[in-house]
């Protein structure tokens, strides 16, 4: 069994990152121990597996891993045929302990329907007491790919699906990047072949002319920073092909009319020439709005810094992607946050509770739901593209997309969560259901005798937000009940407001005079007191910026009663005939039309009309604000 090919490539990678000679010699004694215990097993593939376990450490050293978790990488799978005792007596307690705990991962029966989940969940469970053994099934993961051609077609299809949806999301919030583009690309190829192959041959077919324009804009930059800021290094690339698939996907456009398959670097001395550097290429280029993304003032959760903006290159009909980060941060992205998980020297580092937090915060929400709804909150945590949000003070909250009012509340504190009414995105009032986009400041309005509510679970996104209203409304569902606050209907309770609000659905909204709302206006209400409140259009000169009772109301889309309207006009023979007409030529059913003069010269007609939808009573307002002498139009 001739393992010289394997055992040089490890010893090649360990010499390359600058192992010390004693860990090597650690890991030759650990790959000798391996041989001995695993010499006559083979895998499907028929390789010996003792050799795969060569290659499993080749990937953590070349990840940049602890002496530790490379050794324990070179041991896998030797939990189901050593005893611990043995192990420990040999490597000691730590290294067992990361060992053994691959057990986890294979416990859950082949035939179990939830095996997804269930295996999802050993992984994060792992993590509570060593997040190594996270990172030794990654490796795992991504040897196993390199030998996926022993398996059929659709064996293959399967394993690459799963690298894709769970792994490689993994790899990358743990910061493993080796190891994620390598499970990326590796998988992608399998699970889309002729999407695939079709990027890569448009790749070569066009390198020359590629390298060219890449060479070009790398010195054209050069030029530009020369004297102004301390470069580094200026260097450019092309895309990942999985990559430039989702753009394909995300634009509808072919591979021929995408502008952005490039990408350049620009690495610097310090955070203040980043900043200098986007300043400059801003001058010179025109910046792509949507493209600007500061990582190093809002790191992403695995820790990765840089400053990302597109420019576009006119006369070349392209766009082309700068990153632009220091010397550190371009090591930490290319080595991953792995670099850093030595253990015993990161349990009480804050960076390290920042890069595993997620998976205790994960947990602790899902330590008693089923496994499907596990399994569902973790895919939408873990692997829904994020979004970034800001508070009014500027901290920042990760969410998933499409994302609600009520999810950022939530993210914030689940008291604030719970005593949610509404928001302010950008200053302007929305509702709890309202989605976030990228970048938004988001204001929370909250409301003391607001309560966690059932049917906020229909549109809320993240798992946090769920498992937080869930709890809520237990709680208040538990709680004795000592006094009932009930609102009294109106008097005319068989007729409809016109607006609404989900937080208060028995509330009364009386339309303000002052201002009279009219449909499509941007509204927002005042607390008058527990049950009634006083809608004003939102730039209501009554208001003078004192909003501090006010709560963001809605127009109603569809009514199931009768509306009041009244029409303020000048006095004159057939005033009520012709709003009555155009009221009737609209299509409604006019229950009651009343007429009478309320001051010299002016008349008040009233009506009671069957409504629709809101689009018909506001083209019908419209219209009866075109009859002659009408005033002024408002509903009750």
């Amino acid at each position: 069994m001739d393992d010289s090919k394997e055992i040089s490539d490890f010893l090649k990678a360990c010499n390359d990152k600058d192992y010390l000679q004693k860990d090597i010699n650690s890991f030759l004694i650990a790959i000798d121990f391996a041989k001995k215990n695993l010499e006559n097993r083979k895998r499907e593939s028929g390789e010996y597996v003792y050799k795969n376990n060569v290659n499993i450490g080749t990937i953590l050293v070349k990840s940049n891993l602890s002496k530790e978790i490379v050794i324990a990488g070179l041991l896998y799978g030797l939990e189901k045929l050593v005893i611990a005792k043995e192990i420990k007596e040999t490597f000691g307690e730590d290294i067992a302990s990361i060992i053994f705990g691959q057990l986890q991962f294979n416990e859950v029966k082949k035939g179990n329907k939830n095996l997804e989940a269930g295996i999802i969940r050993k992984i994060l469970l792992t993590s509570l007491y060593d997040v190594r053994i996270i990172l030794v099934k990654l490796a795992v993961k991504l040897a196993s790919l390199n030998t996926i051609q022993v398996f059929d077609a659709k064996k293959q299809k399967e394993i690459a699906k799963e690298v894709l949806d769970i792994y490689v999301p993994l790899a990358t919030r743990l910061g493993l990047e080796y190891i994620r583009t390598r499970l990326e690309s590796l998988a992608f190829k399998i699970v889309y072949p002729k999407q695939y192959l079709e990027i890569s041959n448009f790749f070569k077919e066009t390198s020359k002319e590629r390298e060219e324009f890449v060479k070009n804009l790398v010195e054209e930059i050069k030029i530009l920073l020369d004297n102004k800021v301390g470069i580094v290094k200026v260097k450019g690339r092309h895309k990942e092909i999985r990559s430039i698939f989702k753009k394909i996907l995300e634009k509808g456009t072919s591979l021929k009319e995408q502008k952005d398959h490039y990408a350049i670097r620009i690495i610097v001395k310090t955070v203040d020439d980043c900043y200098k550097t986007l300043g400059i290429l801003h001058q010179n280029y025109e910046p792509l709005e949507e493209g600007l993304k500061d990582y190093i003032n809002s790191p992403k959760p695995n820790g990765y810094q840089s400053i990302h903006t597109i420019i576009k290159i006119p006369k070349e009909k392209k766009e082309v992607e700068v990153q632009i980060r220091t010397q550190d941060m371009d090591e930490f992205a290319e080595e991953g946050g792995a670099s850093h998980w030595s253990y015993k020297k990161l349990q009480s580092d804050k960076n390290f509770e920042k890069k595993v937090g997620w998976l205790r915060e994960l947990i602790e929400f899902q330590k008693n739901s089923s496994e499907k709804d596990f399994m569902k909150g973790l895919k939408l945590d873990l692997f829904a593209d994020k979004i970034y949000c800001y508070t009014p003070k500027g901290d920042v909250r990760e969410l998933p997309k499409n994302a609600t009012v009520l999810d950022f509340a939530y993210s914030i504190h689940q008291e604030i969560g719970e005593k949610s009414i509404g928001g302010r995105i950008n200053g302007k009032f929305v509702s709890l259901k309202e989605p976030l986009k990228n970048g938004v400041v988001v204001e929370i309005v909250t409301n003391k005798n607001q309560r966690p509510r059932r049917d906020w679970l229909k549109f809320v996104i993240s798992s946090r937000a769920k498992t937080k209203i869930k709890q809520g409304v237990k709680r208040y569902e538990s709680i004795p009940i000592t006094h009932v606050y009930t609102i009294e209907n109106k008097k005319d309770e068989d007729y409809e407001n016109l607006v609404e609000c989900p937080e208060f659905p028995n509330a009364i909204f009386s339309l303000a005079k002052c201002c009279s709302p009219v449909p499509k206006d941007s509204l927002i209400a005042i607390m008058k007191s527990y049950k009634n409140f006083l809608v004003h259009k939102e730039n209501c000169p009554r208001l003078k910026g004192n909003i501090k009772n006010a709560i963001p109301v809605f127009w109603k889309e569809v009514f199931n009663s009768p509306l009041k309207l009244k029409v303020f006009s000048e006095d004159r023979p057939g005033i009520l005939a012709d709003v009555l007409n155009t009221i009737s030529r609209e299509g409604f059913i006019v229950k009651k039309a009343t007429a009478k003069i309320v001051s010299e010269g002016f008349t008040e007609c009233g009506f009671v009309i069957i409504p629709k939808v809101l689009e018909d009573v506001y083209d019908m307002v419209n219209r009866v604000k075109k009859v002659r002498s009408v005033r002024k139009i408002f509903f009750e």
